[in-house]
């Protein structure tokens, strides 16, 4: 991609500043995370179409600057409670293109990671397209797993474990508040923001239980370098998916 003419300056990067304990507007016992998931930008594979999971690629040249537009969207504006990041060359090279502190905030989690596809990685649809097991695979992934690769309990399950770890922080935060010297006030919703950068099958799943799909195959997973936020509100001990705006 040719650099446009006429820029004379790059744009200024957000400024993700990891937000203190004691500097959250406290809550009651209503909790808010507004989850801003960034998928990391386009690599070769991308292009080809061809399965990516644990295979380490970087990205393509051309792809830092269509990540460059992401500096000013509304999704990366303001502070993040907390910045995770996939352990993979592709989201650590785009988180680094949103900010410049990437390394200062961010936690590098293996959790965050793509499906490993295993024998599969680097096939594309052609290839794998008369493959029984593949053809099973599609048809039902809950059942079958790729030939030495992850299955999918194992890939929902770190994820899961993931967000839990999420919601039993926030639920410390707001307890260590409430027995501070400014106490939560009832009925007072706290937002607390979490920014992720990682691949378009961690989205999925987490899309697919936001919108309730009931299947992961219902939901799409968003363009290479591209931001969608989902709701993760928690009252009591439960918790409930939400969509921004949805009422």
């Amino acid at each position: 991609m040719p650099e446009a003419s006429g820029v004379s300056e790059t744009p200024k990067l957000p400024d993700f500043s990891i937000v203190p304990a004691n500097s959250v507007t406290p809550g009651s016992s209503i909790i808010e995370i507004e989850l801003v998931l960034v998928r990391h930008g386009h690599t070769s594979w991308n292009l080809e179409r061809r399965y990516l999971g644990s295979t380490d690629l970087p990205l393509l040249p051309e792809a830092t600057q269509a990540l460059a537009a992401l500096r000013e969207h509304g999704a990366l504006q303001g502070e993040f409670w907390r910045v995770y990041c996939s352990d993979l060359r592709r989201c650590r090279e785009t988180l680094a293109l949103l900010t410049d502190k990437a390394d200062a905030v961010a936690t590098y989690d293996p959790r965050l990671r793509e499906m490993d596809f295993g024998a599969w990685e680097g096939c594309d649809y052609g290839q794998l397209q008369n493959n029984e097991l593949y053809r099973a695979w599609i048809d039902d992934p809950q059942a079958v797993a790729p030939p030495g690769g992850e299955s999918w309990i194992s890939f929902t399950g770190r994820l899961e474990d993931w967000l839990e770890e999420i919601k039993l922080a926030a639920m410390e935060l707001r307890a260590a508040q409430a027995c501070s010297n400014n106490p939560p006030q009832p009925h007072e919703p706290q937002r607390l923001r979490v920014l992720a950068v990682t691949h378009g099958g961690v989205i999925r799943h987490i899309l697919a239980a936001a919108a309730e799909a009931g299947d992961f195959r219902a939901a799409i997973a968003p363009p290479p370098g591209t931001p969608v936020t989902v709701i993760l509100s928690g009252q009591e001990g439960t918790w409930e998916w939400g969509l921004p705006g949805a009422g």
